[in-house]
């Protein structure tokens, strides 16, 4: 009999529904959307409910296995925080799809898109409760499969196939290093079972880089994170927030469960992280400030935030190595925390992204300007969303930061050594000049998309969109207040479920700083409203140099508010700016002025771009020989191959 109190089986029962929902979506009739989109929520519901439930195993009939390992389930507390996760994001996506997809129409099935979204939500929840390497990897590539296909939605555009190309590259790339890691594992330890993979050291070198490279491709943290950009923006926007707000966050939870609460012991691993940690934080800000297309702003933006997430991860593998377990703990609760605010306020920042788009019918920052007006719940909740993804109090972006801070600040005062010391200081340091960038970044966001004045005829018709899209962006922003508020809670939460040790020394100190600023705001307004009483009010036209009335042309545009910025680190990427004159009545004088701004990173173009070309000439001169028309030949291949695998297979 199903045990309804236990996590696991809630877990059968969510995948189940999830399951039904996936058929359902398949079939043509009239109500089979409706009905696949009710049964995702309530899937997504009995999986929120599942990370509250007892923590415990479930297991499959013994006849039921994949090449020999059970198919067996574990809902440890590791499990059920993302569990949680998943649940939430997968019901507020179920209120929101129906009317985003309800503007989609002629560019995709709905019932096919539900599909979609519940194989990726059956196999992300697998990927998290999976206990043996088998299990996982099978989950890993359905997940990667039925992402692909939903990023594939509009494939038509030949863009859009393209996107969805080098995606499935990179899920391939990844997916390799971390099947060759887990093979070199069990190599190993003689089992597939993540509970006996215990190695250390030098032994654990090779292992651990390659399921870490594997494990970072899906996280799309630096240098691996060149998907992200291509695939988000031409992705419909609830698979964006999926894939940006939990996906990605599977690969942070395998990190977790074979770095830092497994067997895996790679003492370097913590450095490494650190640093890759430090370089993603900067260069995805960095490129989020650069871009004028909404979507992939908020893409660029998801690699600052893996990075932040990696630095916290980081921190605790050298404090635990260095024995500082008050330290180590503080750093994993702020990487959870994280963790979690990242999925809420980001799945926010692409729902409200996703509304902007289907009522404007564009993503292009300079084409927006003045939705405040005519979409003002979609602009409380991207504000709401850019204010805690730059992690301003109240809310709980800044609460999972403030822990980060206060990891690094330990690891200054209590490191062992002085240049560990001067380091941990530094990384403060450059905390804050990301967190400084990311402000410039969502200053641009929301100012040139929701204030000012319309910049094109598009966001003049905007209105908002359905009831299920607001109360979906209402929703998360409360979230994100309610986390942000009760972070003391959090704390006390993963305190109970084992994942942190030990009381939160002094509490995060969001109250006093909203008391002070409210005080502050409060008596400025006196001060304002005194001045205005003691003078007299007088109204001017504004000065507008000789042209007459000032249009939208007169406002700032994206590039031009980013520029001052973006020139100071120009080292890493060309930055061009094209000024086209046109003279139409006279030759001395323009009838028309356009200037556009590109910018070509170097990582790319520099490093990408040649690989990617070698490789394919590569490959295209080893087909055409390969390709020889010789039934003999390729059955000669096959045997070598079998030949070489039943080799390495009898190692053991």
């Amino acid at each position: 009999m199903l045990e309804l109190t236990n996590s696991a089986n809630l877990a059968f029962l969510a995948f189940a529904v999830w399951l039904t929902a996936c058929l359902c979506g398949f079939a043509r009739a009239p109500w089979s959307a409706r009905t696949a989109a009710i049964l995702f929520g309530l899937g997504s519901a009995i999986a929120l409910g599942s990370a509250f439930a007892s923590s415990s195993g479930a297991s499959m009939p013994a006849w039921i296995g994949i090449a020999g390992q059970r198919c067996d389930l574990l809902a440890d507390s590791l499990s059920r925080w993302f569990v949680g996760l998943i649940g939430m994001v997968g019901l507020i996506i179920s209120i929101y799809t129906p009317g985003y997809l309800s503007a989609y129409k002629g560019k995709a099935r709905p019932g096919l898109v539900w599909s979609g979204l519940a194989a990726l939500f059956i196999s992300m929840s697998g990927v998290v409760l999976a206990r043996n390497a088998v299990l996982f990897f099978v989950f890993w590539e359905t997940m990667a499969l039925s992402s692909f296909l939903l990023v594939a939605t509009e494939h038509e555009k030949l863009s859009v196939r393209r996107a969805a190309a080098i995606y499935l590259g990179a899920t391939r790339l990844g997916s390799g290093f971390l099947m060759a890691g887990f093979i070199w594992v069990y190599a190993i330890s003689g089992s597939w079972d993540f509970a006996s993979w215990t190695i250390h050291s030098s032994q654990a070198t090779g292992p651990a880089a390659m399921i870490a490279i594997g494990l970072l491709v899906k996280a799309g943290s630096w240098p691996f994170h060149i998907w992200l950009p291509i695939a988000h923006p031409v992705a419909p926007s609830p698979v964006s927030a999926v894939m940006s707000g939990v996906m990605i966050k599977t690969a942070i939870y395998a990190i977790f469960r074979f770095f830092v609460f497994g067997g895996i012991d790679a003492p370097w691993l913590g450095w490494v992280l650190v640093g890759l940690g430090a370089v993603s934080a900067f260069w995805g800000v960095l490129f989020a400030l650069l871009q004028h297309n909404l979507k992939r702003l908020l893409a660029y933006s998801s690699v600052e935030n893996i990075g932040l997430i990696l630095l916290a991860i980081g921190l605790a593998l050298v404090a635990r190595g260095a024995h500082l377990d008050a330290v180590a703990s503080l750093a994993i609760g702020a990487a959870l925390f994280h963790t979690l605010n990242h999925g809420m306020f980001k799945s926010l920042l692409f729902l409200c992204a996703g509304t902007v788009d289907s009522c404007t019918h564009t993503k292009e920052l300079d084409q927006l300007g003045g939705l405040i007006k005519k979409m003002p719940w979609t602009a409380a909740g991207f504000a709401v969303g850019s204010a805690s993804i730059c992690a301003l109090p109240p809310l709980n972006g800044f609460a999972s930061e403030w822990l980060l801070y206060r990891g690094f600040f330990g690891f200054a005062s209590n490191a062992n050594s002085g240049e560990t010391r001067l380091l941990g200081l530094l990384l403060m340091g450059w905390l804050a000049l990301v967190g400084a960038l990311a402000l410039a970044c969502f200053v641009k966001a929301f100012g040139i998309a929701f204030l000012a004045s319309p910049r094109s005829s598009q966001a003049e018709k905007a209105t908002e969109g359905s009831p299920g899209m607001s109360i979906a962006v209402i929703s998360l922003a409360a979230v994100c207040l309610v986390l942000g508020l009760g972070s003391s809670s959090v704390w006390a939460v993963m305190g109970q479920l084992g994942l942190v040790q030990g009381e939160l020394q002094g509490a995060v100190p969001i109250v006093p700083l909203v008391a002070g600023a409210l005080a502050i705001i409060g008596l400025l307004y006196v001060w304002v409203r005194s001045l205005r009483n003691r003078r007299q009010s007088r109204s001017y036209v504004t000065w507008d140099c000789g042209f007459g009335p000032l249009s939208a042309r007169s406002q700032y545009t994206a590039a031009s508010f980013a520029q001052p910025i973006t020139r100071l680190f120009g080292v890493l990427y060309k930055y061009d700016i094209e000024i086209d004159v046109e003279r139409k009545h006279h030759k001395n004088f323009a009838s028309k002025v356009s200037i556009s701004s590109s910018h070509e990173p170097y990582l790319e173009s520099r490093f990408y771009t040649p690989i990617l070309k070698s490789a394919v000439h590569f490959s295209e001169r080893l087909l055409m020989r390969l390709q020889a028309g010789s039934i003999h030949q390729y059955l000669l291949f096959m045997v070598i191959v079998l030949g070489i695998m039943l080799w390495i297979g009898g190692g053991k």
